[in-house]
């Protein structure tokens, strides 16, 4: 009953308002303002917020423009960058070339700035490649090398041989990694050359010096020495001087194409000091261990067997 009601009511306001609607003149004008003044003035204000509306349309879109640049900018900057790491990279990444001495070899090697490096048997070494960056590197991973540097101060040459390093502009030097041996040894023929570890330098070495580093105790010791001569070196003369016997077999069986043995190992811990040379009889060279130490040998095709 009380739906019915609400319903009727409502109906009956409608019924009203149509009638109202009915009895207005459409050809009377509709007047929104109360005098020119104020419909001027309620003009300005809407054409006002209209430019306001309009410019900020325009700066949104001036700031979106500037981004979008801005966007561009950095990701070819980024872009550039990197292409410059990459080929950056790409200039001084080094890879190695490796060369070596077999028994029996005397090996020449000439490099790409014209420096010649001599290996004696069993010696290798390790050329960066590409070689003429800002510095030339050699590694003289094992054995004996004769080095004929080109100068060139622009770019230095810089032999590793194990913990040490041999800086040169242009010179000749003798450099022996025996890993026998107690020490690290650097000849200077010509020139000069600076040693140094990875603490210090070590030396710096004139003509007939030599700098012997003890790759145990890292302790260094330069001395005149009476260093080989270009010549009686490359002809494949041999100065040993206090060097253990196993050093000493290491050398003499490289240089013969032999493998030396010990029927006793107490043998090992005997020194010896001797000079020959790669054109002498082996024979001649293992009698001079008998007038040293007493010692016999026995040779069997490419095999010798040291005894007491």
């Amino acid at each position: 009953m009380a739906k019915k009601n609400v319903f009727a009511e409502r109906r009956k306001i409608e019924q009203q308002a149509d009638a109202w609607f009915d009895r207005t003149n459409d050809n009377i004008p509709f007047k929104a303002f109360a005098d020119e003044r104020e419909e001027i003035s309620t003009g300005e204000e809407i054409l006002g917020e209209i430019r306001r509306k309009i410019n900020r349309q325009k700066l949104y879109k001036l700031w979106r423009n500037i981004a979008a640049a801005a966007v561009i900018l950095i990701s070819a900057g980024t872009f550039a960058y990197r292409s410059y790491q990459s080929a950056n990279s790409t200039t001084i990444a080094r890879t190695w070339d490796s060369y070596a001495a077999k028994k029996g070899e005397f090996k020449k090697i000439l490099l790409p700035d014209s420096s010649v490096v001599h290996l004696r048997p069993g010696a290798k070494i390790q050329v960066a490649h590409p070689f003429k960056q800002q510095t030339r590197r050699v590694k003289l991973e094992v054995g004996e090398a004769y080095f004929e540097v080109s100068h060139d101060p622009v770019h230095p040459f810089l032999v590793t041989t194990g913990q040490l390093t041999t800086e040169v502009l242009g010179t000749k030097f003798i450099i022996n990694n025996d890993p026998l041996l107690t020490d690290i040894r650097v000849a200077l023929l010509s020139g000069k050359v600076a040693v140094r570890n990875q603490r210090a330098q070590l030396g710096l070495l004139l003509p007939n010096q030599q700098l012997s580093f003890n790759r145990y105790q890292e302790t260094a010791k330069l001395e005149n020495t009476k260093a080989y001569s270009t010549e009686r070196w490359l002809k494949g003369e041999y100065l040993l001087e206090d060097v253990p016997l196993t050093s000493f077999a290491k050398t003499f069986g490289n240089t013969f194409s032999m493998e030396v043995k010990f029927k006793q190992s107490a043998l090992e811990q005997l020194h010896v000091s001797m000079q020959f040379n790669k054109g002498d009889n082996p024979k001649n060279i293992l009698n001079q261990l008998k007038l040293i130490h007493g010692l016999h040998y026995q040779i069997k095709d490419k095999e010798v067997v040291l005894m007491k």
